[in-house]
């Protein structure tokens, strides 16, 4: 034959073999195949179609449906490939569509165990046979591949292609779990307290882990949508969910792939093999803030409003208590569950706060080593931080060194070497401010931690509350000494008639 175009695709099976062999292998390999079966048969290679993906619907595949439309006209006497199925096994329609394309154009089909020519009725018929099987093949296939899939999210093993932020995949027979990252677990963990325990927003949360050092796996700045996708996230808590989204070919020529969220009956969420990197209760406690019920935001210009900010909580319901202002009447703290707990004006929880704050300083004799463990988490994840910043700093001055080497050595033209240097000295201006940011934080934890661990200073704690107007200081003082404070008041109770119960962080 005069006139023979080579076709070749990739199936699914050959897209899973690449993954140990190397992208291209198995079209270079087809090739080499088809090429040396073409010269045994002296069939004479006009055009070598490859198609470089293995979708199964015809709108994705742009080289075979450039060959239908060769074909169609009558281009070529045969067309080579590995096998039937390689032209197609989408659905009824697009088969008979490439079928029904060679048998009006009377263009044979070649495969290395046979020819098929369309016009002859018996090549027709096995044809489609062979197509109908290879049909059945693949839904059999995809049944048995999704349903191995499912069971294996049942079980427990995490089936994705990369891991979450803040874990390693880690495979063994069988089984294909997450162990923690060391640095990117601390980051998770500090994106939950810093959202459920000191009422940050998921902007300055993004801002907050820029500046500390933490990168993204993709080396990008934070931003609002990364923190919000970690935040509502259940492999966190040592979950696994799978199938909440549909990805399948788009109906599009522009678009390859559509996605969207299934019905939430329809998830599989199972018991993860990994460890969980926050606690449940802190994990449900960012997702009632996350669904919108109220979030307190915080104001760049004035910061903080409420000393008590996320330390009351509604003994009713569990809900964290918060700040609401009437007009010109007295600032009250309330629950928004609306579970019957009555709100109190803020002055009289201050009140009550400090008096019950000074008789338990009065009552314990404080333990200057056994108080600094919440703090000094926090303090060496900071120093972790600086050490990390500051060896990136040692780097970018090695740069900086090489880049006028090469310079010295006409490597380097003017131009490129100052190119190199404005960026590199945006680069270290950035790091030295972040590097500054971070020692002042190690340096505000280190004071927490000195006034803690003396007895002396704990004592006057109350009279800085009181002869501070700063809120976030205010704040940060209690939070550092409380663990909480639960409320409750009854519709019959009056004015600051209500019940707190406090519980320290200090013993």
């Amino acid at each position: 034959m005069n006139r023979v175009c080579i076709y070749l695709r990739k199936s699914r099976a050959d897209e899973e073999l690449e993954k140990e062999l190397g992208e291209g292998e198995t079209l270079s390999k087809h090739r080499k195949a088809l090429l040396k079966f073409a010269n045994d048969k002296n069939l004479n290679i006009v055009k070598i179609r490859e198609e470089i993906v293995s979708g199964e619907s015809l709108i994705h595949r742009p080289q075979m449906l450039q060959l239908l439309k060769e074909v169609g006209q009558s281009d070529y006497e045969a067309v080579l490939v590995m096998d039937m199925e390689r032209l197609g096994r989408g659905n009824m329609q697009e088969q008979g569509l490439i079928l029904d394309t060679f048998k009006k154009s009377k263009t044979k089909i070649i495969t290395l165990r046979k020819t098929y020519d369309l016009t002859n009725d018996f090549d027709e018929e096995y044809s489609e046979f062979e197509a109908f099987m290879s049909r059945k093949e693949f839904k059999m296939i995809n049944r048995r591949l999704q349903g191995g899939r499912v069971r294996s999210a049942e079980e427990g093993n995490y089936l994705g292609t990369y891991p979450p932020y803040g874990y390693l995949i880690h495979e063994e027979k069988h089984t294909r779990t997450l162990l923690p990252n060391p640095h990117q677990a601390e980051a998770v963990k500090l994106i939950f307290d810093l959202y459920v325990n000191d009422n940050i927003g998921t902007t300055r949360i993004a801002e907050e882990l820029t500046k500390l050092g933490y990168n993204t796996y993709t080396g990008v700045r934070w931003d609002r949508s990364v923190i919000s996708s970690i935040l509502k996230n259940p492999v966190y808590v040592g979950k696994i969910v799978w199938k909440k989204k549909c990805i399948r070919k788009s109906a599009s020529p522009d678009k390859s792939k559509e996605t969207y969220t299934r019905p939430q009956n329809e998830w599989i969420i199972s018991q993860g093999k990994h460890p969980a990197l926050v606690s449940e209760d802190i994990f449900n406690a960012a997702q009632n803030i996350l669904k919108g019920k109220y979030h307190a935001p915080y104001h760049v210009t004035s910061g903080l409003s409420n000393p008590l900010a996320s330390l009351v909580i509604c003994k009713q319901c569990g809900s964290k208590m918060k700040m609401r202002p009437y007009g010109n009447k007295a600032t009250h703290i309330a629950c928004t569950k609306k579970c019957g707990c009555k709100s109190s004006k803020l002055k009289y929880l201050e009140e009550s706060l400090l008096k019950s704050m000074d008789e338990y300083f009065k009552k314990y004799e404080l333990l200057p080593k056994e108080n600094t463990s919440y703090v000094s988490d926090r303090l060496n994840i900071l120093k972790k931080n600086l050490i990390a910043l500051e060896s990136q700093l040692t780097a970018l001055h090695k740069q900086k060194a090489k880049i006028h080497d090469l310079f010295e050595q006409g490597i380097y033209n003017f131009e490129t070497f100052t190119s190199r240097l404005e960026s590199l000295a945006k680069s270290l201006d950035e790091l030295n401010q972040n590097i500054s940011y971070v020692t002042s934080k190690a340096q505000e934890e280190e004071k927490n931690i000195s006034i803690q661990q003396s007895p002396t200073k704990l004592n006057h704690l109350l009279d800085i509350y009181r002869n501070t107007d700063d809120i976030p200081s205010k704040n940060k003082l209690l939070k550092n000494i409380i663990e909480k404070v639960e409320y409750i008041k009854s519709k019959e109770q009056r004015n600051d008639n209500f019940t707190l119960i406090v519980y320290p962080k200090l013993p």
